[in-house]
C-alpha cells in the first residue's frame, strides 16, 4: 500500500479533535533534555530507479553460501530442497491461512498438519506429536518443561554435548521456574559420560537430556543409555537430527519418553539461518501435556473422515493461567513444508539423502586424517558430521575463506578446551570434487602443499 501524508487541513482536524495545538503538545510528558531539538538526519526522497541501485547495492554486501564451497552444519544444514516444495506451500490455503480454529473450513490446512504429526511420529517411533514449535532449541525447553510437570521434579541433567545454543535457550525458559540444570561432561571420544550421568541422578531428578547424534557429530551410546537409566519416573528426552532417524532407529526403542529437535533438515533453507521449526514427540501417556497444538482425526456427524484441533485445554486461549504452555505461535509453514519434503522424497529417497549425507562424511574424515597436523580425537561413529582439531585454527578458518571454502563451525567459541576444534558438515549436495579441494586445500593452507587427493 502506498504512503499518502496527511494534508495540513487534515493534521489540524485530528488536532483539533484531539484538544492539543500542535503534535509537539503530545511529548510535554517527556523532559526537555531527552527531545530531539534537531531535524532527524534523514536524505531526502530518490526516485524508484535510485531506490532500486541502492538497494541492489546493499544485497551484494550479501555472501550466499552457494557462492562458497560450504562445510558448515551445527545445527543448520544445506540439503537439496525440491523445486514443488516452495510451490506447495505457496498456495494461498496455505502461506496466508491463520490457525485453523474453525474446522468446518480449515480441513485442508488440517489434514496437512495432521499428516506432519504422522511423520514425525513414524520417524522417532513415538506415539504423539504437537503440530509443531518455534524451533529447536524452544522444543527442549518445552519437553524440559513437560517433565517437570509430570514428576514434579527440579533437577535437569543436560549433556556438555548439547548445542550450545539450546543450553542458552533451555537457560532462559528456565528463569521463571524452580528448575536448576546440572551439565556432565564428555568423554575424550566426545561421548556423553554415562558414568558421570549416573552418579548425578538423585531423587529431585527430573529428567535426563541428550543429544544423538550430538553437537560434536557424534552418535550415543543409546544401547547403554537404555540398559543404565531404567528410572521411568525420570524422564528421558532425546534431542536429535530428524534427518538421521532415516539410518539410525527410532528413539522409541532406546526408551527415550520424549523426542524433540529442529525440524530444518526437513526442507528448510538458509537464509540467515532457517526457516526453522521445533517438533516434539511423546509417549501416549505423556499426552496432556504436550505444548502447542494438536491436530486430532475423527468422524463428522455424517461418519466421514474429519479433523480438528484436539485437547485444547491444554493451550493458553482456553486456560491461560493453566495453560501446558504460553506458546503462542508455532511454524506450522515450515513444519508443512517439512511434511511436503517428506512426502515427495519417500521413505527410499529420505534414506538416500541421510546415507549419501553419512558416506560424504566419512570420506572428508578420511581425507582429513592424512593431514599432518590434523587430529582426530573423536569417535568416528558419527552421521553427517564430525570434529577435526589442528593449530590456530581461528587463523586457518579465516585462510581457507580467502579460497571460497568455509570449511565448517570453530566450536573454540563454546568450548575453550576445544580451542582448537571445527565442525565440519557434508550434506547429500557435496560432490568428491569440493570434498578434495577441501582437503587439498587446507593441507596447502598448513604446510603449502597438496595433499593430492582426486
Amino acid at each position: 500500500m502506498p504512503y499518502i501524508p496527511n494534508s495540513p487541513s487534515q493534521i489540524k482536524e485530528m488536532l483539533r479533535a484531539c484538544g492539543v495545538k500542535s503534535p509537539a503538545d503530545f511529548y510535554s510528558d517527556l523532559p526537555e533534555e531527552i527531545r530531539i531539538k534537531d531535524d532527524l538526519d534523514i536524505p531526502a526522497g530518490i526516485s524508484e530507479q535510485q531506490l532500486k541501485r541502492k538497494l541492489l547495492a546493499l544485497s551484494d554486501k550479501n555472501r550466499p553460501l552457494d557462492k562458497f564451497n560450504s562445510f558448515l552444519g551445527a545445527g543448520c544444514y544445506d540439503h537439496y530442497i525440491p523445486a514443488a516444495l516452495s510451490f506447495i506451500i505457496s498456495q494461498p490455503e496455505f502461506s496466508t491461512a491463520y490457525t485453523p480454529y474453525q474446522a468446518e473450513c480449515s480441513q485442508g490446512a488440517l489434514q496437512a498438519i495432521y499428516e506432519y504429526q504422522s511423520y514425525i511420529c513414524r520417524l522417532t517411533g513415538m506415539d504423539v506429536s504437537n503440530a509443531s514449535l518455534l524451533d529447536g532449541g524452544s522444543a527442549l525447553a518445552e519437553a524440559v518443561l513437560m517433565s517437570a510437570r509430570l514428576n514434579r521434579r527440579n533437577t535437569v541433567i543436560i549433556s556438555e554435548a548439547l548445542n550450545p545454543e539450546y543450553k542458552e535457550v533451555l537457560k532462559t525458559y528456565l528463569k521463571g521456574h524452580d528448575l536448576k540444570t546440572y551439565e556432565v561432561q564428555v568423554s575424550g571420544e566426545g561421548k556423553t559420560d554415562l558414568s558421570m550421568f549416573l552418579n548425578a541422578c538423585d531423587k529431585d531428578t527430573s529428567c535426563l537430556v541428550f543429544q544423538s547424534p550430538n553437537f560434536f557429530g557424534v552418535v550415543e551410546n543409546l544401547i547403554e543409555i537404555k540398559k543404565l537409566f531404567k528410572d521411568e519416573s525420570v524422564l528421558k528426552i532425546m534431542v536429535t537430527n530428524p534427518l538421521s532417524l532415516a539410518v539410525f532407529k527410532e528413539p522409541s526403542s532406546f526408551g527415550f519418553d520424549i523426542v524433540c529437535g529442529d525440524g530444518q533438515p526437513l526442507g528448510g533453507g538458509l537464509r540467515l539461518g532457517g526457516a526453522c521449526f521445533g517438533f516434539l514427540a511423546a509417549k501416549k501417556e505423556y499426552l496432556r501435556q504436550v505444548p502447542g497444538r494438536i491436530v486430532g482425526k475423527t468422524l463428522d456427524s455424517h461418519g466421514n473422515v474429519a479433523y480438528c484441533l484436539t485437547l485444547q485445554a491444554r493451550e493458553q486461549h482456553i486456560r491461560r493461567e493453566k495453560a501446558r504452555s504460553n506458546i503462542c505461535s508455532n511454524q506450522s509453514l515450515n513444519a508443512l513444508a517439512s511434511a511436503v519434503y517428506l512426502s515427495l522424497l519417500g521413505r527410499k529417497g529420505l534414506r538416500e539423502v541421510a546415507l549419501t549425507s553419512m558416506s560424504n562424511a566419512h570420506y572428508l574424515r578420511q581425507g582429513l586424517s592424512r593431514i599432518r597436523g590434523i587430529k582426530l580425537t573423536f569417535s568416528p561413529l558419527i552421521f553427517n558430521e564430525f570434529v577435526w582439531f589442528t593449530d590456530n585454527a581461528p587463523q586457518v578458518l579465516n585462510e581457507l575463506y580467502k579460497k571460497g571454502i568455509i570449511a565448517g563451525y570453530y566450536i573454540g567459541k563454546h568450548f575453550n578446551k576445544y580451542n582448537g576444534g571445527v565442525l565440519s558438515c557434508c550434506t547429500e549436495k557435496k560432490t568428491k570434487e569440493e570434498i578434495n579441494d577441501f582437503i587439498n586445500s587446507l593441507a596447502e593452507v598448513l604446510h603449502g602443499e597438496k595433499a593430492y587427493i582426486r
